[in-house]
């Protein structure tokens, strides 16, 4: 797609109208009117003075066309086989352009389109710490829910104490995670089905992806403390429930 968009792009500035460009590159006509707006082509076509569409060109008077395609045009429906111009032509009829130039713009791989829900899941769940974060057992939080007047004024009013917000923040928290741990299980087993086809960069990704979410799991500890381990080293088969518990001489403390 870039390099369409280029082509496509100095060929605007070159005046080809916007018409024009949508026939010979095979791209909705909206998809390029959004390019042109978002990228500002038109305020570079005017500061190159590339004619325009009136300039030195014969009057011609308009005429009255049908929507659609026009009879005999086999340019109307797109190259025989052509599944692009008919998924989007579909599109382009009930979809805002915004939407259907995000849709342009996603990528195709499945692999690829995958990874993207992929990252939008774990920002969330890491933007999901700061909005959801509790200070401490004392962070209540009060709000207003409803309010009448008449007769008698009345307020409702909601109390979140810090336990319950904690747990409604834990219990999200597990949802989003397990949600994650889903997809990069998919996104695992496309990549081995697909493996001789997936890219380097594909590759590579399962693996970080792995290390960050392990490290949400252990709270973000990386300072290589593990904690407390509790070791038995009673001999194997020794009753160590039964042991002796008399305090030996040396370490005794004297009576006063």
């Amino acid at each position: 797609m870039p390099d369409v968009k280029e082509q496509i792009k100095s060929d605007y500035l070159s005046g080809v109208p916007p018409k024009k460009l949508s026939e010979k590159y095979d791209t909705s006509l909206n998809t390029i009117k959004s390019w042109i707006k978002r990228y500002g082509w038109s305020k570079l076509k005017k500061e190159r003075g590339a004619p325009s569409k009136t300039e030195g060109a014969p009057s011609v008077v308009p005429v009255k066309r049908k929507r659609g395609g026009q009879p005999g045009n086999k340019n109307a429906t797109g190259p025989p086989g052509n599944k692009h111009a008919e998924k989007f032509g579909f599109f382009s009829k009930h979809l805002p352009e915004e939407t259907l130039s995000i849709i342009q713009e996603m990528p195709e791989d499945p692999l690829d389109v995958l990874w993207d829900q992929i990252q939008i899941a774990y920002a969330a769940i890491i933007r999901a710490q700061k909005i959801m974060y509790v200070r401490d057992q004392e962070d209540v939080t009060t709000t207003k829910i409803a309010e009448s007047s008449g007769d008698t004024f009345s307020e409702k009013w909601e109390v979140q104490q810090a336990w319950d917000k904690q747990a409604n923040f834990l219990a999200a928290q597990a949802r989003a995670q397990k949600t994650l741990e889903s997809m990069i299980n998919r996104y695992e087993d496309l990549l081995h089905k697909n493996w001789d086809l997936a890219t380097e960069e594909q590759k590579v990704r399962i693996e970080q992806v792995k290390a960050n979410t392990d490290r949400l799991k252990s709270g973000g500890n990386d300072d290589g403390e593990d904690g407390v381990v509790i070791v038995n080293d009673a001999p194997t088969g020794e009753d160590i429930r039964h042991c002796d518990t008399e305090v030996p001489d040396d370490i005794q403390q004297p009576e006063s």
